[in-house]
């Protein structure tokens, strides 16, 4: 039975129906601030990038590796 009270909770909180459901009267701004300042931090737990990010060419390395070729020397398929 707390299965269907959590999730139908996790629902009513979702980041992408919070403003329909408060229009609609069934969370209030203030219960939602409240959740979310109950949240726990986990920041540290995300994986951070970007599109300078050059994570890309390392895998473009491997690719040619596994190719047979060179890392960043041609391929078969250019």
């Amino acid at each position: 039975m707390s299965r269907d009270v959590d999730a139908k909770n996790d629902r009513l909180l979702d980041k992408r129906t919070i403003d329909r459901n408060i229009k609609k009267g069934l969370l209030t701004r203030k219960d939602f601030d409240k959740h979310l300042k109950a949240l726990d931090d986990v920041a540290a737990k995300g994986v951070y990038g970007g599109p300078n990010d050059d994570d890309d060419e390392d895998l473009d390395d491997e690719l040619d590796e596994d190719e047979g070729g060179e890392p960043g020397g041609p391929t078969a398929t250019e």
